[in-house]
Parts: structure tokens; C-alpha cells; sequence
């Protein structure tokens, strides 16, 4: 019975950290994770994982340069990576808009991702903004980019824009990319 309740507060931590965000971008460290649930944190993880999965979540690990990792990887990669709460299937349009985002904020994101990956995973904050600025006003512009690199979905390097990690915890980029060819 003591076991018992130990695991189910390993489990009720493990969920507090995943899920309420205490820095600006969400998900945890896998060396937090460790610090607070001890060295069997990933048996705790591969558990929860099973039942989110239940609810339609799924918990990914994500290293800094945007890689998905395995709960099986090597410990010091996983020490570094991210691991964040996130949606099994595809969100719908309405789904999105529930979530503070506005349709104009989600087209915009997906012209910088296109703009991003059809650049070969790099492309000039001048240049992005420049094609932004065809349909946003600037000031929109300026607030947009600055949104999307808060939230991880785009990083700057030096004077341009690659795909932050987010991007590919939350997206499939060969399916964004197969959608964005057909359209």
C-alpha cells in the first residue's frame, strides 16, 4: 500500500510539472524531471504517457535542436531535452481559435514555417517580414514574429529564422510540407 502511494505521487508530480507551466516556455527539463522524481523518472513517464494517451495527449521529448527523442535514448541527451504534453491527433481550425490564437496569428505562422523550409531551414528575418508585410500591417508583423519566437516555434540565428523546437513537437513538418506542395 505504501508503494502504492508513492508511485501515485511520482505520477501527480510528474503531471504538475508537465502540464502547469512555470517558465515562459512550457514542458520541462529532463534533469528537472529527474531532481524532483528521483532516478526512475522515465518509468514514471512511459506510465503517465500510456494513460494521457487515453485523453488524447501524448508526452514528446524534444532535444534543443528540434529532434524527437525516445524514452530510451541515452540519459545525458535526455538530462537536456524537453519533455512537453502535447495533442495525439491533429487540432482542428475551432479547436485552434479556443486556444488564444486568431486565424490571422495561425496563417501568419504558417507563411514564416513555409518561408523557413522552403529556404532550406533558414531564412532572413528581412526577407520573412518583407512577405508578411503584404497582408499584415507592421506593427502586426513586428508582434507576430516576436510571438512565435516566445513560444518556441521560431528561433533566431544571427539575421534569420529557423524552425524552433516547438515546430516539431506540434507539427508534422512532412505532412505541413505535403499539404503546403498540394495546395
Amino acid at each position: 500500500m505504501e508503494q502504492e502511494e508513492k508511485i501515485r505521487n511520482r505520477v501527480t508530480r510528474a503531471v504538475q510539472l508537465l502540464l502547469f507551466k512555470s517558465h515562459r516556455i512550457p514542458g520541462v527539463k529532463g534533469w528537472e524531471l529527474k531532481k524532483n522524481l528521483g532516478p526512475g523518472y522515465l518509468s514514471v513517464i512511459k506510465f503517465l504517457n500510456t494513460r494521457l494517451q487515453d485523453l488524447g495527449l501524448t508526452i514528446k521529448i524534444v532535444s534543443d535542436d528540434g529532434r524527437e527523442l525516445s524514452v530510451s535514448e541515452d540519459e545525458s541527451k535526455l538530462s537536456t531535452a524537453r519533455f512537453y504534453v502535447t495533442l495525439k491527433d491533429e487540432l482542428s481550425l475551432t479547436a485552434v481559435k479556443t486556444m488564444g490564437w486568431s486565424i490571422d496569428e495561425v496563417a501568419g505562422l504558417a507563411v514564416v514555417i513555409s518561408t523557413i523550409i522552403s529556404r532550406k531551414g533558414s531564412a532572413p528575418v528581412k526577407e520573412v517580414e518583407e512577405i508578411l508585410r503584404k497582408k499584415f500591417p507592421e506593427w502586426r508583423v513586428r508582434l507576430n514574429l516576436s510571438k512565435y519566437i516566445k513560444r518556441g516555434y521560431i528561433a533566431e540565428d544571427g539575421n534569420n529564422l529557423v524552425l524552433g523546437w516547438r515546430t516539431f513537437a506540434e507539427l508534422d513538418v512532412e505532412k505541413f510540407i505535403h499539404y503546403v506542395l498540394s495546395a
